[in-house]
C-alpha cells in the first residue's frame, strides 16, 4: 500500500504481511468500522480488526485471533454475528489464526524488495535480460552480475524486488534459497 498500516500483536502483523503481498488486495483498514446491534436477546459489539479491500471491488473483514482462542465459546457467537451482519454488507468474513510458518518467513524476506524506488534501475535491466522460467535464483543473479558491471547485492535486493512486486514467481512452500526455480518472469511496467 506504501503506507502505514497498524496492528495489535505479532499475529496481526503476520496477517498484515500476507495482506500487503497480495496482489488481488488494494488497501487495507485497521480498526475500520464497529458494529452493534442485536443478537436474540443480547446487544453486542465487536470491531474487526482489517478491513481489505480487493481490486476486483470486494472486501473482506478480518479478525485476527490466536488459535487457543478462535474456538472460545463467546467468541464463536461474536464471530457468527459479525459474519452474518457483515454478509448483509455482501462482503465476506474471515477469522485469522495463522498460516503456514516458511511461507510467512518467506513473505517477511521478500518484503525487502517492498520499495521500488531503493532499487537500482540497472539491476533490474540486467534481470528482465537474463531470467526466464526454469532458471534458479542464483543461476539469474550469476548471470545478471556477469552481464553487468553490477554487484551482487545490488541484484539480489532487485530480484527480491521482482518477487515482491510479482514480477517474477517461485514456489513459496519451501524456503526461500538460490536453489528456488522461477515458474513466472513478466516484464514488469511499475519498476
Amino acid at each position: 500500500m506504501g503506507d502505514l498500516v497498524c496492528y495489535e500483536s505479532l499475529l496481526e502483523r503476520d496477517r498484515l504481511w500476507l495482506a500487503d503481498f497480495d496482489p488481488a488486495v488494494s488497501a487495507i483498514a485497521s480498526k475500520p468500522f464497529g458494529l452493534v446491534g442485536p443478537d436474540d436477546a443480547r446487544i453486542r459489539r465487536h470491531r474487526p480488526d482489517f478491513l481489505l479491500l480487493r481490486r476486483d471491488g470486494s472486501a473482506v473483514a478480518v479478525d485476527v485471533k490466536p488459535p487457543d482462542l478462535a474456538n472460545v465459546p463467546d467468541g464463536i457467537d461474536v464471530k457468527g454475528w459479525a459474519g452474518r451482519l457483515i454478509a448483509t454488507r455482501g462482503w465476506r468474513y474471515e477469522v485469522w489464526s495463522g498460516d503456514d510458518p516458511v511461507l510467512l518467513a518467506n513473505v517477511k524476506f521478500l518484503a525487502q524488495g517492498r520499495r521500488w524506488s531503493l532499487v537500482e534501475p540497472a539491476a533490474l535491466a540486467a534481470l528482465h535480460a537474463v531470467g526466464v522460467v526454469g532458471m534458479t535464483l542464483q543461476q539469474a543473479q550469476s548471470a545478471a552480475v556477469c552481464e553487468s558491471a553490477l554487484r551482487p547485492f545490488e541484484v539480489r535486493a532487485a530480484m527480491l524486488a521482482l518477487l515482491w512486486h510479482h514480477v517474477w514467481a517461485v514456489d513459496l512452500g519451501p524456503p526461500l534459497s538460490g536453489s528456488a526455480v522461477l515458474t513466472e518472469v513478466r516484464v514488469s511496467s511499475s519498476a
